[in-house]
């Protein structure tokens, strides 16, 4: 009853979707910015360019929690993808959204050590914002592409902000240790 529910709710938003080349091409683009490979090189970027490794191993060790998580979940529920008009090609199981539940993750983390740190307020707010905006973007980007269902995208953002929120709960732990 709830799956036939979903299916409805699911099908309905993508119907109101308007597909078109422009919004496709940039729909490609807000994607990769959870793109595995692409958060792994901003990872490796990070660790390189910060002097003090303790950040970038935790931004590290959140994002590779955060993929066994994601592969653990997938094999769990094995959701098949929409069968719908797709726009690009992936493999494997829909639910849960990796690309939502990582960008969630790692740009999540990113605003919470923006939170902590001393930059002015203004900045904070901003960069903030531009981060959310980033996190939903690539969420819809998902289902606006068709290989992600509405309702894989909102349960990914809550599992991923659930984790995140419990990561940053011992993360900041640590950090006051130091």
């Amino acid at each position: 009853m709830l799956k036939k529910k979903l299916t409805v709710i699911d099908n309905k938003f993508y119907n109101h979707i308007k597909i078109t080349n422009l919004k496709t091409n940039m729909y490609k683009i807000i994607t990769t910015l959870a793109n595995g490979k692409y958060i792994a090189f901003l990872c490796l970027l990070m660790f390189i360019i910060i002097k003090d490794k303790t950040i970038p191993i935790l931004i590290i060790i959140n994002m590779i929690i955060t993929w066994l998580l994601i592969g653990l979940t997938k094999n769990i529920f094995k959701r098949q993808r929409p069968n719908i008009n797709r726009l690009v090609f992936e493999k494997g199981y829909s639910y849960p959204s990796g690309h939502t539940f990582t960008s969630t993750t790692f740009y999540g983390f990113i605003i919470f050590l923006l939170i902590i740190s001393n930059l002015i307020i203004s900045l904070k707010v901003i960069i903030l914002v531009f981060l959310t905006i980033i996190i939903l973007l690539v969420g819809y980007s998902r289902i606006y592409l068709g290989v992600h269902y509405l309702s894989d995208v909102i349960s990914s953002l809550l599992l991923g902000t659930t984790y995140l929120l419990l990561y940053i709960y011992f993360t900041y732990f640590i950090l006051n240790l130091l």
